[in-house]
């Protein structure tokens, strides 16, 4: 008997443990709401003043961005596309030759309409975030975004949307958090539309 009460004691404990678990859970989950929806961000510089965007995308699968990690006994444009969709090209906006050789090798070109410029600049800006999160994955570049001013190329991001990892040259803006709090969501709405 009394091996039951202690029994029946313990449970209704742990019970107890678990219930106030739940409700400290669930009063720390509001409260993050209420922070989140609270939470105004703070604008900074813009990345780039632009009047031209030119938007290039291309369709290749994961599977195939792979095979051009073997670049040895490739043609030219599959050292190309490898320098373009998985590596680090460019590194400044001195090495911009390959943009006319884009279409070539498998992107298309569009040209974002001025009606999206206003979405688009604040997306490229320098911004403080509610939240923000890191990649580790390999970065399949399919989309380049090159931004002009007077026909003249002054910057270029190319962006991974899968895993949300990006390069960006031409500005001296603080990049940190581009993308972060549904950036790369609006984004990739934009460029769609």
């Amino acid at each position: 008997m009394k091996n039951i009460f202690i029994f029946i004691l313990t449970i209704s404990f742990l019970l107890s443990c678990k219930q106030t678990e739940n409700k400290s859970a669930e009063i720390l989950n509001k409260e993050n709401k209420s922070l989140e929806e609270k939470f105004i961000p703070k604008y900074g510089k813009s990345f780039f003043e632009f009047d031209e965007i030119e938007y290039y995308h291309t369709d290749i699968s994961e599977d195939k961005a792979m095979d051009l990690l073997d670049t040895q006994n490739k043609s030219k444009n599959d050292k190309l596309k490898f320098e373009i969709i998985l590596d680090e090209k460019p590194t400044n906006l001195k090495s911009l030759s390959f943009i006319s050789k884009l279409t070539e090798i498998g992107f298309t070109k569009s040209s974002i309409h001025k009606s999206k410029f206003k979405d688009i600049k604040q997306i490229f800006t320098e911004k403080t975030v509610y939240e923000s999160y890191a990649a580790a994955c390999i970065a399949v570049y399919r989309d380049i975004l090159v931004f002009k001013k007077d026909k003249e190329i002054i910057g270029l991001c190319k962006i991974c949307f899968d895993c949300r990892l990006f390069r960006i040259v031409g500005t001296d803006s603080n990049t940190e958090n581009f993308g972060q709090d549904g950036d790369f969501e609006k984004l990739a709405k934009l460029l769609k539309e």
